[in-house]
């Protein structure tokens, strides 16, 4: 039996809810909306989400066995794959190079890039935001042993950058907009980086891969589903976003034209995931490892069940 007719196969097969470790960002929208919109249901899926704050935990979640899929960034799943082989990439849902942003407050008379020299400066270790302010610091050519960076959590920056704890941060969303809104006019957004493009993804702990395939055909039906209602009815996409973060319509326009919407596997994810191990392993955030097999931890069958032609990754 051919995989497309295995997975039609095993599609009528339930083992029970789908535990989704969700990170509280506007990137998990197709998530909520699935969700909120019935079309998991549709789907014959049933749903739970775990909410978290932050790609890595949610993944955390996973790779300790409380969740079955969890949405997080690229990084962490680096990060992890120098230590560990039993989780899977089944898709990306999102990209953008607008979701970390660095902020200052003004008693840090930090009003360029380069001021950033000598300043205390927050990020969380092992995840994009460590990844984009070292680039950011890299892409202007300021070294980033000339400044202390701090580890922190992002529910703690905006409290510690109004007390005076850090100079600046590096923040993603929706944690960066609350700390401009919470620091109002000592706020300071410095110029955003391109160079760095996000990618959003959906990851499975191995126990769920194949033995349940399935059932994540099923999630990325209703996950493409909840992109093309993205696309279609951008007003009432907008209102789900809004209610599912709790935050104002401000907070919606301000993110909602920095994201897109694609399900997708392809070979630029490899190659970023490759740039960012060379990285880690090059500043020292790694030890003794050689670069994972990033090919071995994608698992492309589900996605090509749903849409063979959003998989552009060729073994």
């Amino acid at each position: 039996m051919g995989v497309l007719a295995w997975m039609a196969a095993g599609a009528t097969a339930h083992a029970g809810a789908l535990n989704i470790a969700v990170a509280k960002t506007p990137l998990s929208l197709p998530i909520y909306i699935a969700s909120q919109k019935g079309f998991f249901a549709d789907e014959g899926l049933d749903v739970t989400l775990t909410e978290c704050s932050g790609g890595h935990r949610c993944l955390q979640l996973v790779l300790e066995g409380q969740a079955d899929v969890s949405t997080s960034s690229e990084l962490p799943i680096v990060f992890n794959s120098f230590e560990r082989t039993d989780f899977a990439v089944i898709a990306t849902m999102v990209t953008t190079s607008q979701d970390v942003k660095l902020l200052a407050h003004t008693r840090s008379r930090i009003a360029k890039p380069m001021d950033l020299a000598g300043k205390r400066v927050g990020a969380v270790a092992r995840t994009s935001s460590q990844y984009f302010l070292e680039l950011y610091l890299l892409t202007i050519g300021l070294n980033p042993q000339n400044l202390t960076v701090v580890n922190m959590q992002p529910e703690e920056m905006s409290t510690a950058l109004q007390n005076g704890q850090i100079d600046a941060v590096a923040l993603w969303e929706p944690y960066a907009y609350s700390a401009i809104k919470a620091l109002g006019r000592n706020a300071v957004v410095l110029p955003p980086n391109r160079a760095y493009i996000l990618t959003f993804n959906l990851v499975a702990h191995r126990n769920v891969v194949k033995q349940r395939d399935g059932d994540l055909v099923r999630l990325l039906r209703a996950v493409e589903r909840a992109e093309r209602f993205i696309r279609e009815s951008p007003v009432e996409a907008k209102w789900v976003l809004r209610n599912a973060l709790k935050l104002d319509q401000g907070f919606v326009d301000w993110v909602w034209a920095g994201a897109t919407y694609r399900l997708g596997l392809d070979q630029s994810l490899i190659s970023t995931m490759e740039g960012e191990a060379r990285w880690a392993r090059r500043e020292g955030h790694v030890t003794g490892a050689a670069t994972p097999n990033f090919l071995g931890l994608m698992h492309m069958a589900p996605l090509k069940a749903v849409n063979p032609s959003a998989v552009g990754i060729h073994p």
